[in-house]
């Protein structure tokens, strides 16, 4: 081989590497990063749909759960409700009182009470009657599906009762709640 030969060889063999090199640097590098970015975003988009699918999977599960708890929710509300609702209370207090033959002097509503999740609704009540009749009485209130609550009982001897001398006045404070929701 000639030295013009062996010079055109080694011509042809940088242009050939300079042009492979080109080819990888400028057309094939961006094609693979391209290349790169979809198979990540195809990856990440089978993660996601892989999550789905495991969310799906669990949907009857969280729905029979979530009946569940709205069930709860509601027998909650019967315990302690969102409104005052005073004409079912007056209603049950009444005929309570009636069913132990109490007596209802007085009946007050006093300040709401504002505490986190929920308001007290107090009221001042007397009655009259005899001592076991205030007893059940007090527990049947304590028995309702909704939470009521007697604080600072009294009883007193009531004098002007000479027909029956068992006959005893109590006043109390008796709290409804109300949820706060």
């Amino acid at each position: 081989m000639t030295k013009k030969m062996q010079q055109n060889l080694v011509l042809f063999i940088m242009l050939a590497a300079a042009f492979v090199f080109v080819y990888f640097k400028l057309l094939m590098g961006p094609i693979q990063i391209k290349n790169n970015d979809a198979l990540t975003k195809l990856q990440q988009v089978e993660n996601r749909l892989n999550e789905m699918k495991r969310r799906a999977v669990e949907l009857p599960k969280l729905q029979a759960e979530m009946k569940l708890l709205q069930m709860e929710v509601a027998e909650l509300e019967k315990k302690l409700p969102r409104e005052k609702e005073l004409p079912g209370l007056l209603r049950t207090f009444t005929k309570t009182a009636q069913r132990y033959s109490l007596r209802i002097s007085n009946f007050n509503p006093m300040p709401v009470v504002s505490q986190a999740n929920y308001n007290e609704v107090p009221f001042q009540v007397t009655l009259q009657g005899t001592y076991h009749s205030l007893a059940f009485f007090l527990s049947e209130l304590g028995q309702q599906p909704r939470v009521l609550n007697a604080k600072n009982i009294v009883f007193s001897i009531n004098p002007a009762s000479k027909d029956n001398p068992s006959t005893v006045n109590v006043s109390f404070i008796l709290v409804a709640f109300t949820f706060k929701g």
